[in-house]
């Protein structure tokens, strides 16, 4: 790190070798305390109203210290929505590659569900962001890969292998499919006068899914 010293009435930059360097596993904290906290801070108080400085104090860091590892708010937002979904990926147990389609999927959106109910008010404002009408600014909000969608699109491919789901239709487009009815249902449990319960979903979802594209 360079300071500056006085020399002959200038100052001029120097080399300090006392002052700590932050290491790699204090980085790796600072930038895991920022996203937990940004996590509540958007949760509490939506994306246009989330202040980075809050942020920052919430870390137990300096105000400011959040721009050392994020650009801006958009990427502090877009790196707490991927660090959700890889918490998804990482709770996920793998069941057998020859278990039925109907059981995979199953299996992955109860995870997906169950590691949302987890920081629900935060899965709120992100459901919430994607509504933006600018697809440019959602986009920019987003990570730009789902891991969990990439586990949904395997075990639906794999289905149109096996003949259990039609294969006139990419495997890409039928895991939007998928994923809408999911989002819309938890949608319609979030409204005041719904009887639909979380656990609900995943056998609703999947069960109308394959109704629709089932051989």
């Amino acid at each position: 790190m360079q300071l500056l010293d006085p020399v002959d009435g200038k100052w001029v930059a120097t080399h300090n070798t006392d002052m700590p360097r932050v290491t790699e596993a204090t980085r790796a904290e600072h930038r895991h305390r920022l996203l937990e906290a940004a996590t509540a801070e958007f949760a509490a108080k939506g994306f246009d109203g989330a202040r980075v400085d809050d942020i920052s104090l919430a870390a137990g860091l300096g105000k400011g210290t959040i721009y050392n590892y994020f650009e801006s708010k958009h990427e502090v937002f877009r790196e707490a929505v991927a660090a959700w979904f890889a918490r998804i990926v990482e709770t996920l147990e793998p069941l057998p590659a020859d278990a039925p389609v109907r059981e995979q999927l199953l299996a992955i959106v109860r995870t997906d569900l169950r590691v949302s109910a987890q920081i629900e008010e935060f899965a709120r404002v992100m459901y919430r962001e994607t509504l933006r009408p600018d697809r440019d600014e959602v986009a920019a909000l987003l990570p730009a890969v789902d891991p969990s969608d990439q586990a949904l699109e395997v075990v639906i491919a794999r289905g149109q292998e096996t003949g259990e789901i039609r294969a006139d239709r990419p495997a890409s487009e039928l895991t939007r499919v998928l994923r809408s009815l999911v989002s819309g249902l938890i949608f319609e449990r979030w409204m005041p006068e719904s009887t639909l319960k979380l656990d609900d979903i995943p056998e609703l979802a999947v069960d109308l899914f394959l109704q629709g594209v089932g051989t």
